[in-house]
């Protein structure tokens, strides 16, 4: 079996992986590149040239996608639509949503759906996939073999969330052997950053929520489905409604049955519809999608009227909120992280919350796996070689001994 880092090895975002015998070759996620804080650098949009011929020469015979996050699956859309794609149900679901209120293509390859622990023949692979707890739904870690060979690849993943039992399960059914561990190492770059569990940022949220009279607004991604459930859980027990915009009730509708939904098991949620996003769905005839929740929907001048509701907001609702009546001193919850306060849409959301006298507070943590639980699930793992991915700082695994080797973009690496 042969490994080729395609992009990843030196950096987080645009993470793509082929892994190859002589009749069969598989790719592990066709990311997009993450944007520069500053937003002045231009993002590669286009499929690798090695990629890319793999494609249109249909040389591959599936690509296997960990998570919905675009870094991992953005695209996708480029893959020549007669490869299959494998890829978990809610995260399909999560992908073809956002493509729709973005003007972007659902997905139009064959589909095979993951179940975790169940294996996967694809052609001489066999890959047996594992739910691991992630910022992002149904997220997946895999084990693959063939010809005598296995390789591990976690994705994205982290041991301090919601699904943290999720992890531990990956980690304690690896098979022994493992030849070589393609592991991301995205907070190696900030091993001193302190990592909170969600349950402690949900009991955080609560108290907050407690002690205060005022509206609670949350900045935060309407894919981060843990954070989400976390305030939800946080709002309902301080007697708030709970409102999200139009494109979060679409993400949440079909994911499980315990994820908070517009429906009359959870009768305090209210959807709310940002202004420009409905002009623009609306002109694009999508009116099944926006009246889909209208029995639901609440409007600007009744959360005016009200100080009793917890609002999920991303920072192109911003025109909304000024048009919200009262804000002066509400609770400002800022739900992402820190890094991204530098870019221009983040300021302006925070400078608006400064002139309305919110008080802002930071509850956040990470989505991925820090520096210590990175190094206990090499030394679990025990491979006989570590191959880092996902991360800015691939020589900092140099510690874990010999055993690991920092390969270049585009290098072939033959088990």
């Amino acid at each position: 079996m042969n490994i080729t880092i395609h992009r990843g090895a030196n950096q987080i975002g645009g993470s793509c992986i082929e892994l190859a015998t002589e009749k069969t070759r598989i790719l592990l996620d066709v990311g997009k590149e993450l944007p520069s804080l500053d937003e002045t650098v231009p993002v590669e949009t286009e499929l690798l040239p090695g990629v890319k011929a793999l494609i249109e020469q249909q040389a591959v015979a599936a690509v296997l996608i960990s998570h919905s996050h675009g870094d991992h699956v953005g695209l996708i859309g480029q893959v020549n639509p007669a490869i299959p794609v494998y890829i978990g149900k809610g995260a399909l679901h999560i992908y073809n949503t956002t493509a729709r209120f973005t003007g972007s293509q659902p997905l139009a390859n064959p589909v095979v759906f993951f179940e975790s622990s169940r294996p996967q023949i694809i052609g001489d692979f066999t890959v047996t996939p594992y739910l691991v707890d992630h910022s992002g739904y149904d997220a997946y870690g895999f084990v693959i073999e063939a010809g005598g060979k296995t390789v591990v690849y976690t994705g994205d993943f982290r041991d301090h969330g919601k699904k943290a039992k999720a992890t531990a399960y990956f980690k304690n059914h690896l098979p022994s052997g493992i030849d070589a561990l393609l592991i991301e190492g995205t907070m190696m770059t900030r091993s001193m950053e302190a990592l909170e569990t969600e349950d402690q940022l949900e009991e955080k949220a609560r108290e907050l929520m407690q002690s205060s009279d005022k509206p609670v607004l949350v900045l935060q991604s309407s894919t981060n489905i843990d954070r989400l459930v976390g305030m939800y859980k946080a709002a309902t027990k301080n007697n708030r409604i709970f409102v999200m915009d139009i494109f979060t009730a679409h993400i949440v509708s079909q994911l499980a049955a315990s994820i908070p939904k517009l429906s009359p098991s959870f009768d305090n949620i209210r959807v709310i519809y940002p202004f420009w996003l409905t002009r623009k769905m609306f002109e694009k005839d999508h009116d099944h999608l926006m009246n889909q929740f209208s029995r639901y929907k609440i409007t600007k001048e009744e959360l005016g009227r009200r100080q009793d509701y917890c609002l999920l907001f991303r920072p192109s609702m911003l025109s909304d909120l000024q048009h919200i009546d009262h804000l002066e001193g509400a609770e400002l919850i800022y739900s992402q992280w820190s890094g991204y306060k530098h870019q221009k849409k983040i300021k302006a959301v925070l400078d608006f919350a400064d002139q309305k006298t919110m008080t802002l507070t930071d509850l956040h943590t990470s989505g991925h796996a820090s520096a210590q639980a990175l190094k206990a699930f090499i030394q679990q793992c025990n491979p006989r070689m570590v191959l880092p991915i996902h991360t800015e700082n691939p020589d900092a695994f140099l510690e874990c001994g010999n055993r690991v080797y920092l390969p270049q973009d585009g290098e072939l690496i033959r088990l």
